[in-house]
């Protein structure tokens, strides 16, 4: 950088352009040619202003005496005084620069100061490019050492992680030696420990990585080594834990044997069962465990836990099914004669069996297996064969029912069917059912047909309506003494139905009478209900059904044949009423049972074979004929019998049975009030039919009328008339008693006499008519005093108990 040297102060030099001034000076104020010519005003403005001047500057200064240097310029002319004055503005313009000076001075210095900086700025500046350069040098050799570094670290990894794997890859072929050494050591001493296990965790692995890179040279043989291992390892847990049960087996036995007297118990002895085998799952519980989590990932170990529960169960079997056994023999023989007890105490036993049997095992092991179930049956078969053989012994249907009841409802129990561990007991508790069952439906049968089909009535169930009226004079006699005394006669048997009878809302038509009395039924009825209320909470559906149904048959036959003796020993109208009612009840008992009571049958049609046969005889001489018209093959064609299905239905048999005792009753009673009257009305008819033929055919008879016969005559038909008010008069009253008597239902009393009283009215509207057609006068018609509808029906209501008077049907 190039500097400018300081100026120095200006020297006075004589020159041109000064030369020149001087001269314009000069003639600044020539007096013949001025360059700048002033007026008088201009010039005492120029004097004052000198004054002021001087004033200013040269008042304050001592007035000294000038003195002249000799030296000094003289002023001769106007030249010397311009230069003279010129010499003296230089000087003043010197003395006014003198302030200056010293700034300038000092400015003259910061500027040498300042190049001396710059100059050692610039060399700074070399010299700090010289150190970037030589930075930028060492950062490039840093970076590449540091990136060699990195280069150097991944390789190293890499060298690592290769030794890792070679490591990891040699890992299994190098620990061999060392893990058969450790299953040698610890499977004769340390076999329930961690220690063990993690042996068998590496032994694991190894297989399972072997198995992962069979690639490997000897991937195959050290697998195999492996395996082998592992089943040396495993057959010291087996030995191991068969060893720990056999043992506890032993010292089970020598405690059973040392506490073998009268007064031990079963129940202190399987106690002794359960705490042994308790203590002793202890010392294998956690190899086990190991085991069974190992099962499903390993077939070794499945097979291994298979034997360790083999031998477990080997073990545990005869202890137990001795144990059970012998229980099962003395709860047998304790309630030898109450078999509901028998059952439910057996059953219960062995329900505590199975369930403590089933926590044994899991003292053990975890998991349920096949094993288990098939050991729980062998102890649950104990019961069976225990109460097998007591069927055969019982006879009696409540008993049967009874066992059927707590084996369905208290041994077949929510809390029983959701526990896993008694499956086979459930199994045998069904099988045993269905025993029962079977047993209950063979007796069921006897009891149909010992009981209910060849019973035979005495005397005394025959004896109606004596037994009624003697039963009601009781009833009125304890009312009187006590108005709730009805309840005190209901039979105890009378409850089993009423059970059946409790949920239903259906309107019973059966009454307050003595026959309502359940110790009042014929027996067979009685049996007949008791019998299907133990049964409906017994059998299945259809099984009930079928039973129901035969017995239902039986009892309505047994019923008719005792109202046929009781009708021939003292009226129809007894046996009726009789049968009537059992029917009402029987239908009335029946219904709360929530089954079907229709059933299918079988039936062979033989009638086509009759048929076929006979033609096979009309054409025997085709029976060799090598055609169609073949006799012999027609024969086998349409000869076979014909499968037919119907439908039986126990309830509509008995409506149906019952609808016709009910048309029977009315026509009886209908015939014993009006008998004659209803055949002369035959008769008539008969007579008005010809005359309704002879007209058709315009054949006129006027002598065949109903009054030309001789049971026609006015005064035979008042007689018979009469006759017929007579017997209402006198007979009503006594059915309707035996109404009472029998059925003790109002309404049922008046649906079974309104259609009696209609055939009575309809009767009388019959012979009006009659009398209007077959030729009676109004006279004869006053003879013969033939009561009209509404004198009928005043009569009827007048001689009836009841005072109700129902309208006439039209």
């Amino acid at each position: 950088m190039s500097r400018s040297t300081p100026k120095q102060p200006p020297q006075p030099l004589e020159d041109p352009i000064d030369k020149q001034i001087q001269d314009n000076v000069a003639k600044w104020q020539s007096s013949d040619d001025p360059l700048a010519p002033l007026n008088d005003e201009q010039l005492d403005l120029i004097y004052e202003i000198g004054d002021v001047v001087n004033s200013l500057y040269f008042d304050n200064e001592p007035q000294e005496q000038i003195k002249v240097d000799k030296q000094e310029l003289v002023i001769n002319n106007n030249k010397d005084f311009i230069q003279w004055m010129i010499n003296v503005e230089k000087e003043i313009q010197h003395e006014n620069l003198k302030n200056f000076q010293a700034y300038f001075e000092s400015l003259t210095r910061h500027l040498t100061n300042c190049e001396s900086l710059f100059k050692h700025s610039e060399a700074t500046v070399d010299s700090v490019g010289d150190l970037r350069e030589t930075y930028k040098n060492v950062i490039d050799k840093t970076n590449y050492l540091h990136h060699l570094s990195e280069q150097l670290m991944v390789q190293q990894r890499v060298l690592k992680e290769k030794k890792h794997d070679i490591n990891s890859k040699l890992k299994y072929f190098v620990y061999f030696s060392k893990c058969q050494e450790s299953v040698e050591y610890l499977g004769h001493c340390k076999v329930n420990n961690e220690e063990f296990i993690d042996v068998l965790n590496n032994i694991d692995n190894a297989i399972d990585y072997l198995g992962n890179n069979l690639n490997f040279k000897e991937s195959k043989v050290y697998k195999m080594k492996y395996e082998s291992l592992l089943t040396t390892a495993l057959t010291y847990v087996y030995n191991y834990i068969n060893e720990i049960i056999c043992e506890t087996t032993k010292q089970l036995i020598s405690s059973e044997n040392i506490q073998k007297n009268p007064d031990t118990t079963s129940e202190s002895i399987f106690s002794l069962y359960y705490g042994k085998f308790q203590s002793a799952s202890v010392k294998v519980k956690l190899i086990l465990d190991y085991i069974e989590v190992k099962d499903d990932l390993n077939s070794y170990y499945q097979n291994t836990l298979y034997d360790c529960q083999k031998s477990y169960f080997t073990q545990r079997q005869p202890i137990l099914e001795v144990a059970t056994s012998k229980a099962l023999s003395e709860l047998k023989e304790k309630h030898k004669n109450d078999y509901s007890t028998l059952f439910r105490a057996c059953c219960l036993f062995t329900i505590k069996v199975c369930i403590d049997e089933a926590r044994c095992y899991n003292y053990f092991f975890k998991a349920i297996s096949n094993q288990l179930h098939d050991y729980l049956a062998s102890l649950c078969q104990y019961l069976y064969d225990t109460l097998r053989p007591c069927l055969i012994l019982i006879n009696y249907i409540e008993t049967l029912s009874e066992l059927c009841s707590i084996l369905k409802n208290e041994m077949l129990s929510e809390k029983v069917l959701q526990d896993p561990h008694l499956t086979k007991y459930i199994d045998v508790i069904k099988q045993l059912l269905e025993d029962v069952e079977e047993r209950l439906v063979f007796r069921t049968n006897v009891f149909f047909k010992r009981d209910l089909n060849d019973y035979k009535p005495s005397p005394g169930d025959l004896a109606y309506p004596e037994k009624l009226l003697q039963m009601e004079n009781i009833v009125v006699e304890l009312r009187e003494r006590r108005p709730d005394s009805r309840a005190s006669i209901v039979s105890l048997e009378s409850q089993e139905v009423a059970n059946i009878n409790h949920p239903t809302h259906l309107r019973s038509y059966t009454g307050n009478s003595p026959a309502d009395l359940h110790g009042m039924w014929y027996p067979t009825v009685k049996r007949t209900l008791v019998c299907l209320s133990r049964l409906y909470f017994c059998l299945d559906k259809d099984t009930f059904q079928g039973l129901a149904q035969e017995a239902l048959i039986v009892c309505v036959r047994t019923v008719q044949n005792a109202a046929d003796l009781i009708s021939a020993r003292k009226t129809p109208i007894d046996g009726k009423l009789f049968q009537i009612k059992h029917l009402l009840i029987i239908r009335e008992q029946i219904a709360p049972f929530q089954v079907d009571f229709t059933t299918r049958e079988l039936s062979l049609d033989f009638s086509t074979v009759q048929k076929a046969a006979v033609e096979l005889l009309h054409h025997r001489n085709q029976i060799f004929s090598f055609n169609s018209n073949n006799a012999l093959l027609e024969f086998l064609l349409d000869g076979t019998p014909k499968v037919k299905e119907y439908l039986v239905d126990s309830r509509k048999e008995i409506d149906k049975q019952l609808k016709y005792c009910c048309e029977s009753f009315i026509a009886y009673v209908t015939k014993l009030l009006i008998g004659n009257a209803m055949d002369w009305i035959e008769k008539a008819e008969k007579i008005l039919k010809i005359i309704r033929v002879e007209n058709t055919m315009t054949v006129q008879n006027n002598e065949l009328t109903v009054k030309g016969q001789i049971y026609g005559k006015p005064e035979n038909v008042a007689a018979l008339l009469k006759e017929a008010q007579r017997n209402m008069k006198t007979r009503i009253p006594e059915v309707q008693r035996s109404m009472q008597l029998y059925l003790a239902n109002r309404e049922t009393e008046f649906i079974l006499f309104r259609p009696i009283k209609n055939n009575i009215i309809n009767a009388f509207m019959q012979i009006d008519q009659v009398l209007l057609k077959g030729g009676y006068t109004t006279d004869d018609q006053l003879q013969i005093a033939c009561p009209s509808p509404e004198q009928v029906n005043i009569l009827i209501c007048s001689v009836s108990l009841t005072i109700e008077q129902e309208p006439l049907s039209s």
